[in-house]
């Protein structure tokens, strides 16, 4: 399974986005965690991560195959650790 992680520029940062795809990678070693590079890939889920309530990223032209789902605060990361356990294969 392929996630692609889409974070926000950081401007104003209310919690360590990047710890929690560190997390969620320990979690789900199955899964292969994208967090750079070309967006016209394939993706099963898309998980935009911002760092505060305004979730500026863009993400208009990413999709996954099974949904996307943007959280803007540690507790949100919860509900998408959620939905991958759903997901996973394992």
């Amino acid at each position: 399974m392929k996630v692609r992680v889409k974070y926000c520029g950081g401007c104003n940062p209310r919690f360590d986005r990047r710890a929690v795809t560190e997390r969620l990678k320990s979690e789900f070693l199955q899964i292969e965690f994208v967090e750079t590079g070309d967006d016209e890939g394939s993706f099963d889920y898309v998980a935009v991560i911002c760092g505060c309530p305004a979730e500026c990223a863009s993400h208009e032209d990413l999709h996954g195959l099974h949904g996307k789902t943007i959280i803007s605060s540690a507790k949100e990361s919860g509900e998408l650790e959620k939905i991958l356990q759903s997901l996973s294969p394992y």
